[in-house]
């Protein structure tokens, strides 16, 4: 049996099959059949800058210091992107528009959970886009923002700084992630050009509220949920060209996310130009709406992203004076977490009364990941650092801490994982130095914040490829789980044979470079290697990746590492890491 894609990948064969279908019966076709039915975009995605809900927009102190626009930690000031494949051929664009719902077909309500609609408050906000000053980045400031324009080496069009972004500690700093903060425009639209990732000039943007005008299911709320970008020129490329559009979060010009849930984004191409008072044949507003139009060209499609809350870490760096002498090192690594097994619900589970098995089925293939151990504890909050002096670092040994993520998702080409965030940094601009985006094993004495994925362990025998690694150093290491009396033999109820699930890992999704040596020592004689993108508070850094198959209940284990110097100075720090999907359709 064809897929319907597979057909529209093949021109001639696509026209024959149209022939043949229109020659058996033509009652066998809708009454109209656009050629958005036919010729959906296909490899599509959408990457946000932040999932962070739109009323959750400071840093880990609650300040905006290091939650700039487009960074992971604000979700009131984001930036999208959108990648897809065009179906046909040389198609004449001129047109695209993307419509923000809370459905993925049907009728259409921008998505949020304001109770009065379009009045955000601090624990609820409504989709909407701000644009006041909507303009595309210049060509001459397309090299400062896309440095690497080579399909190749940036497969997938990573850029390397996003207009307008400032060092808060330092504005005139033009070097990485800030290269591009004089560059004014807050949208590019690039394809691959024959290997090579070419700017298409000449859009105008502009935003509004297209949606169902009554409530219904939903609540209809008024807010901009309709991108439009039109170009009085064409834009033709050959069949299967890799596009992407950037909408990037600036000071004027940003998307609010939704205060909560998933949302849906409906994509059309079309070849006429669109204009608020139409004229000839420029397309008229009615006609954008994702329904029959004879403009369209390729589309009729959505793509899903859903909203969550970022991790927050805090530590804290005391007053010390440290000289010492010697020739040994007495520090020792503790052995992995006890054996016994607790086939008992957590105290969690046990509060929020979640329905759970018994015996080897107590718990299911792909639960969600629980926030906190106890309902009344500070949700998704972790405290790095030695547990009997108030959380703080020490020069004389290195932390970590954890957290997990899992993901599932029916995407037919995959899916990566990003992160986005700032090193710890306290209320004085003071920062512990990240790692860089190049991994490093811990050095104790040193400045260091990474991350790293803790993903290649052995457990149980369904296991594919890295499974989660679920010990841990007791005197060196603090996760919300530590009342856990082992994590490995939680998690036994998953390991029977014939189990028609595997056990928690990461596969099919694999590590990327920096990110894959998250298992092992980290205090004496360290096994592990971390690392942190200091780019990644705006340009989310990419940690496990996979490009062609269903990702199927995968699970990341990320561990946070941290080492200071004896001249760090003193206080208490903070971060908050943002981990986003991006399923690719």
């Amino acid at each position: 049996m064809y897929k319907l894609k597979d057909v529209a990948r093949r021109s001639s064969a696509f026209i024959g099959a149209v022939g043949l279908l229109a020659g058996v019966a033509s009652t066998a076709l809708p009454a109209f059949t656009s050629a958005d039915a036919l010729n959906p975009l296909t490899r599509r995605s959408l990457t946000l800058s932040s999932s962070s809900p739109g009323w959750s927009f400071t840093d880990g102190s609650g300040n905006s210091t290091y939650a700039p626009p487009n960074s992971g930690a604000n979700g009131k000031q984001t930036g999208n992107t959108f990648a897809f494949h065009n179906s046909t051929a040389n198609g004449g664009i001129k047109t695209m528009s993307f419509q923000y719902c809370t459905h993925s077909a049907g009728k259409c309500w921008s998505p949020g959970d304001d109770a009065t609609p379009g009045t955000d408050t601090t624990s609820t906000s409504d989709l909407n886009y701000h644009i006041n000053s909507p303009s595309e980045v210049g060509s001459g400031s397309f090299a400062t923002v896309m440095s690497n324009t080579t399909v190749s080496s940036n497969p997938n069009g990573d850029v390397s700084a996003v207009p307008g972004v400032t060092n808060p500690l330092n504005p005139s700093d033009s070097t990485g992630q800030y290269a591009a903060h004089a560059v004014s425009g807050n949208f590019i639209v690039m394809y691959d050009n024959a290997g090579t990732w070419t700017q298409s000039t000449g859009w105008t943007l502009t935003a509004q509220n297209v949606e169902d005008p009554t409530s219904g299911p939903d609540t209809h709320r008024g807010t901009n949920n309709y991108l439009i970008l039109t170009k009085s020129s064409v834009l033709n490329l050959p069949f299967d060209t890799a596009v992407k559009v950037l909408f990037f979060g600036t000071t004027n010009n940003y998307l609010t996310n939704p205060g909560s849930g998933a949302f849906f984004v409906k994509i059309n191409t079309y070849n006429k130009e669109y204009n608020a008072s139409p004229t000839g044949s420029q397309v008229d507003i009615t006609g954008l709406e994702p329904a029959a139009d004879t403009n369209v060209i390729d589309g009729g499609v959505t793509v899903a992203n859903v909203m969550n809350q970022s991790i927050q870490i805090t530590t804290k760096v005391l007053e010390t004076m440290d000289f010492s002498v010697g020739t040994v090192d007495p520090d020792v690594l503790s052995t992995a977490d006890g054996s016994s097994s607790p086939q008992t619900p957590s105290t969690y589970e046990n509060a929020e009364n979640i329905p759970l098995g018994t015996g080897t089925t107590l718990h299911g293939p792909c639960d969600g990941i629980l926030m906190g151990m106890t309902p009344s504890e500070s949700q998704n909050v972790l405290q790095l650092g030695n547990q009997n002096a108030e959380s703080s670092l020490e020069t004389t040994h290195t932390y970590t801490t954890h957290s997990y993520w899992r993901l599932s998702s029916n995407s037919s080409a995959g899916a990566t994982v990003y992160y986005s965030g700032h090193t710890l940094s306290n209320t004085e601009g003071d920062q512990i130095t990240p790692i860089g985006a190049s991994k490093q094993a811990p050095h104790h004495g040193s400045e260091q914040f990474g991350l790293a994925l803790d993903n290649t362990g052995t457990l149980g025998t369904n296991d594919t490829a890295n499974a989660v690694d679920y010990s841990q150093e007791a005197n060196y290491e603090n996760g919300d789980d530590n009342a856990l009396t082992s994590l490995a033999t939680f998690h036994s109820d998953m390991t029977t044979t014939g189990d028609t699930f595997h056990d928690p890992q990461l596969a099919p999704l694999t590590p990327t470079t920096n990110y894959g040596m998250g298992t092992g020592a980290i205090d004496s004689s360290p096994t592990t290697q971390f690392a942190f993108d200091p780019n990644s508070d705006t340009i989310p850094a990419a940690l496990a990746t996979e490009s062609s198959s269903v990702v199927d209940c995968v699970t990341g284990k990320m561990r946070y590492v941290a080492n200071i110097a004896a001249t760090t100075p003193a206080g208490i720090y903070t971060t908050k890491v943002n981990y986003i999907a991006a399923p690719q359709y």
